[in-house]
């Protein structure tokens, strides 16, 4: 979605007020204006800000409503019992000597195993139809620095296009979304970057490390 600041204010407009301001030679009034345009465009933020944060969240309440509404549920499970099968599975495919060799790497997302090839996963459209090509019935689903993890059931009701939907409008926390089979040893990631992934990595071959 759009940001709705973009939507609704001029900036270039209010960087001309701002240089009318700084030309004036009367400097008691320079400083006046410039003080009032610096609490103008603040005040004006803050209450952009808040709108639009409300308007993603209904947004993303309404999304995984809908899901919920077609069969789809969701039951809340430990989180570090979660991740911590998730890292056995794939994160300790790759060695420590791997990931500090790889330059520039972080382990701030789990997600850079694959945007810094570390793991031979698949991409973009692929990683899509790979995802909704696999049989599936429960996937657990995790955030990167959310508390909240979840086992989807029903989850041969959930599509690539559904998670994409999802992702679209979520709150910060919940912007990358890690889908995992523990017993297929697949994974399905959506990072929040839009220029990365998602990712399709499978250990048995299909997109994954055996390949």
């Amino acid at each position: 979605m759009e940001s709705i600041l973009f939507r609704i204010m001029n900036l270039k407009e209010f960087h001309l007020l701002e240089d009318e301001a700084r030309q004036l030679e009367d400097a008691k009034e320079r400083e006046f204006r410039t003080e009032l345009l610096e609490k103008m465009f603040d005040t004006v933020l803050d209450a952009v800000t808040d709108y639009d944060v409300h308007v993603r969240e209904y947004a993303w309440k309404q999304a995984v409503r809908e899901l919920l509404n077609r069969g789809i549920a969701i039951e809340p499970v430990d989180r570090a019992e979660a991740v911590g099968q998730w890292d056995a599975c794939f994160d300790s495919l790759v060695s420590p000597e791997a990931k500090q060799a790889a330059n520039h790497y972080t382990n701030q997302f789990r997600w850079h195993l694959f945007s810094f090839e570390l793991l031979p996963c698949v991409k973009e459209d692929a990683a899509k139809a790979a995802f909704d090509s696999m049989e599936k019935t429960e996937l657990y689903l995790f955030f990167d620095y959310a508390d909240e993890c979840y086992l989807v059931k029903n989850a041969h009701l959930l599509t690539a296009a559904d998670i994409e939907a999802v992702k679209g409008n979520s709150p910060l926390n919940y912007s990358d979304l890690y889908f995992f089979d523990p017993v297929r040893k697949w994974t399905y990631v959506k990072p929040h970057e839009e220029y990365c992934g998602p990712y399709f990595f499978q250990c048995d071959g299909n997109g994954g490390s055996d390949s």
